[in-house]
Formats: C-alpha cells, structure tokens, sequence
C-alpha cells in the first residue's frame, strides 16, 4: 500500500507515518501533568502547568527525512538534563546563578537579551527574581527554579550551541524568567539554563520525561537548522541495548577488587521481554521503511534508503529480524 503510492510519487501517506511513529518520530508527545493547584502567590489564582507545542515541522516530510539521515550517519546525540539541586530555598538559587556566571568570571543572559557580569550584577539579577513577579520566599516547600544543563559531544561549533540552547529556552520557557551562560570548563560543549519555575501569569514549570524528550529534540532541530548534525533518539529507536548503570558505590569496590554487598539482584525478566519486544517492532518498522524509500521515485528517498540499509541500523534490523524468524522456526517445529 505504501510502496505503491511511493512509486506514484506520494511519498508521505498514512501507513509511512504510522511506521515512523511506532519510532516516535514525528508522533505528538503527551501533554504535561498537571502540578500541584496551589493559588499563585502572584495573580492569586490557580497555577497551570506550561503546554508548549512542538518545534515548526515536526513530523513533516522534510523533518522525518532529516532524523532518519541522522540515524543513519549516526549523528551525534544530543543531551539535557535536569541537574541535581532541588532549589526550595533563595539562598541556593542565588548560588547557582553566581555558578552560571562561573563566581563573576563568565556572563550570564536573561530571557530579553540582557548581559550580566561578575558578582554584584548577578546579585542584582537574583534580587529581581526574588521580588518581581512571583515571590520567591527564603524558605519554600516547593522547587523555586529549574537548573538545566544542554550539552554536544566535543569538537561541536560553541556558537551553534549557544544559539540552539538560546532559541530552545525562547519556545520552551517562554513568559518565564531564564537565564543562561555557557561554560568552558570541560571537553564537551554545554550551556547552563536556569528557570524560575512559576510564570507571570501563574503557569508553573512541571518538566517530566516527556518534557525532557521534546526539549532534546528541538535542542537538535535547532542545531540541525543551523548546520550541525544532531539527534535526540532513544537507545529503543536507534536499536541500542540498553546500558546497566551500577551504583557508585559497587563500581569503586569493584575497582579495588572487594567484594561488593549485597550481590548483584537477578535478571527482570519481564523487563528483559519488554525489551525485545521493542526491538522486534522498531526492527520491523525500518525494514518497512526501508523498504518504502527503496522503492520510491525520489532518488533522494533512494539514497536515504541505501543508507539506512547499510548503516548499523540496518545491519540490527536484519540480526533481529533473521533472529525472530528463527525462533518462529523452532516454535513450528515443536
């Protein structure tokens, strides 16, 4: 159905969209949760949570080529994070603004554009934070601010990050007050982002993974716009195994040869099974796709279909897919 409308020159129908969907490229994300609903201690009505839309063109042809290009050629990966700091008290955001001037050595940058530098005028942009708009108490129950950190792989242009990061917190966080500095003191290059969590207009910051997807994929939509190849894929949809992250602690013990306790916990069967049921519908979605730009009229879909085949995506696709069709094997001989 699909690749017959492909070879009529209609690339981009339903089934295609369907596919690249079960990758979650292009698919709308789920919209935020709501927060708490304490009355705003500045318009005195109920806080509601920021929807921010998607990034121009999501989900467009031209958009779902570009991330499959990216996967194909293996972009670089983007990364944000929330950073530890739980900001319940204006002692602790006044700290981390003086961090993101890097203590008076570095500049920091409002949302309207304005440059803060050294001490006292970051101070004086703290005191503004404390007492215009919503109050910001010493002593609070709830999160103040948000610190946010985007960072590339090193080697990646500084100012096309600065830019992307800049244009990110403009949809993102808009109607916010942010500021954000870029530092230099590690190889990777990466942007410090802080955001007073309750709007002008009562509307409440309340970041969740889905949050957190949508600000990496317009982070690398906006690098990609300026000339930098970038991704924000999932291990899922790249067909990457997961990766097992041990406590701190059992690695340094295990770095000294001492026995780490207790022992390592048993293998989660059920979220192993969960695993490669993902695999095996993200595999067969890129065998589909594939198959579809194989057999399109545009040469440029031809091309992106060679690519993703002889990629690593497309030598996964075909392991997993041979694999399945092997244990199906079995399963009929028994």
């Amino acid at each position: 159905m699909a690749t017959e409308s492909l070879r009529v020159g209609r690339a981009w129908d339903d089934n295609f969209h369907d596919w690249t969907d079960d990758l979650q490229l292009g698919r709308k994300g789920k919209k935020p949760a709501a927060s708490g609903g304490k009355p705003s201690n500045w318009t005195g009505k109920k806080v509601r949570t920021s929807q921010p839309g998607d990034y121009p063109g999501r989900g467009s042809k031209e958009d779902i080529r570009a991330r499959l290009a990216g996967i194909a050629r293996r972009s670089r990966q983007v990364m944000v994070k929330i950073t530890p700091g739980k900001n319940h008290s204006m002692k602790v955001v006044r700290k981390h603004l003086q961090y993101i001037g890097q203590d008076g050595e570095g500049q920091v940058f409002d949302q309207d554009g304005r440059e803060y530098k050294g001490k006292d005028q970051v101070n004086d942009l703290a005191w503004m934070w404390e007492h215009v708009g919503p109050q910001m108490p010493a002593e609070s129950d709830k999160r103040l601010a948000f610190n946010i950190m985007f960072s590339m792989p090193e080697g990646t242009d500084e100012r096309a990050v600065f830019a992307s990061v800049k244009a990110t917190a403009e949809a993102e966080f808009a109607g916010h007050q942010w500021v954000m500095g870029q530092h230099f003191d590690e190889p990777q290059v990466h942007c410090h982002v802080a955001v007073k969590a309750e709007n002008m207009e009562g509307v409440r910051l309340n970041p969740r993974k889905a949050d957190l997807n949508r600000w990496r994929e317009r982070f690398a939509h906006e690098l990609r716009q300026r000339g930098v190849e970038a991704e924000a894929t999932k291990r899922a949809q790249r067909l990457h195994q997961q990766l097992i992250k041990k406590p701190w602690a059992v690695t340094r013990l295990e770095e000294r040869g001492e026995a780490t306790n207790p022992q390592p916990s048993e293998i989660n069967v059920k979220r192993v099974e969960k695993w490669k049921n993902s695999e095996k519908q993200a595999a067969s979605s890129y065998d589909r796709i594939i198959d579809a730009l194989h057999r399109s009229s545009d040469a440029a879909d031809r091309i992106l279909a060679k690519e993703l085949a002889d990629s690593l995506v497309g030598e996964k696709v075909r392991k997993t897919l041979n694999q399945d069709n092997r244990s199906k094997q079995d399963l009929e001989r028994t």
